[in-house]
């Protein structure tokens, strides 16, 4: 049998919501719940809040487990509150749409399934994108400020308190920067307010600045036809050192990968160990640095090449795929 609320806290935990986050335009309800049955209040925009609320309804009918120290404190129970932009599709079942729901259903089950708890400041990873829309690959549990003080928190029938708590999702480089800093660093990042309203679009306030490139993208001239992209050490796209080897291996699957990763040839193991020092750029793009590789890209997979004394870029016969 589920975890559920009693008739008493079900009523009370309603009220609650519909009295500090709003009335409910419908309820998305579970039809089968092995632990928990978790249901969300879809709350419609309205005039004073232009955005979709979502809250979670059965998340604190289980008891998390705390660690030592904050037993007794009203933390053991919570629900987990999401903001959507007005134009947003609630009610579609595509992936696009659908992983908000989606993710508050996730950090629901969370504390059962694995036997730990959520509360303020805490970040649940993805390890990937959380949709083919956006880049978003965690999220970060902050309170709901934008409703007041008294909506955080439900007091139940016989005493005990729901809290809840914001879903903001973050990149993988602001989910990075919490683990380091912490979540208040993070939030001190964002400025006055928090993005506690979702946007797929917004900036990443932890993205490392745009590279000096050597030559500036607006300078790029289309040399060949080919959309396939290539990886390029930086020590060509920002030193503007030109191409000193250069090898070709099977490309990435499901990418527009060439296959092809060009060298400085004097970069030492440290420094290719850094993934900074390298990124994806276009087959074109690198034509531009150095128009010399133009003629080896139809080399087949395996294929090698060094620049010479004579600066000519020639096979390299010795190379070996796993030596590099």
């Amino acid at each position: 049998m589920p975890e559920l609320y009693t008739e008493e806290e079900r009523n009370a935990l309603e009220t609650h919501i519909q009295k500090h986050f709003g009335q409910f335009a419908n309820v998305f309800q579970e039809i089968a719940s092995p632990d928990i049955q978790v249901d969300i209040g879809i709350i419609s925009p309205t005039p004073a809040r232009d955005y979709y609320t979502l809250v979670t309804m059965g998340m604190g009918a289980h008891k998390m487990h705390l660690p030592d120290g904050l037993e007794g404190h009203g933390f053991e129970r919570a629900e987990m509150v999401l903001c959507l932009p007005p134009e947003w599709d609630v009610n579609s079942s595509e992936e696009e749409d659908y992983w908000p729901l989606r993710w508050l259903k996730i950090l629901a089950r969370l504390p059962g399934s694995e036997d730990t708890w959520l509360g303020w400041g805490h970040t649940v990873p993805n390890g990937e994108p959380l949709a083919p829309n956006t880049q978003f690959s965690g999220v970060l549990l902050e309170l709901p400020y934008r409703f007041g003080e008294e909506a955080m928190a439900c007091r139940l029938p016989g005493g005990e308190t729901v809290r809840f708590y914001q879903v903001l999702p973050l990149y993988e480089e602001e989910m990075d920067f919490k683990v380091k800093h912490g979540a208040d660093a993070l939030l001190d990042r964002f400025g006055k307010e928090a993005p506690d309203l979702v946007d797929i679009h917004r900036k990443n306030v932890c993205a490392p600045p745009p590279k000096p490139y050597a030559i500036p993208m607006e300078k790029i001239k289309p040399l060949i036809s080919s959309q396939e992209g290539c990886i390029v050490s930086d020590r060509i796209m920002v030193d503007g050192c030109k191409v000193g080897f250069c090898y070709r291996e099977e490309p990435m699957p499901d990418q527009p990968d060439s296959g092809w990763r060009f060298l400085s040839g004097d970069e030492t193991q440290e420094y290719l160990d850094d993934p900074g020092h390298a990124d994806v750029y276009g087959l074109n793009t690198l034509c531009n640095y150095d128009p010399d590789v133009i003629e080896l890209l139809d080399a087949s997979v395996g294929s090698a090449f060094l620049r010479g004394p004579d600066g000519r870029l020639h096979p390299d016969e010795d190379w070996q795929p796993e030596l590099v």
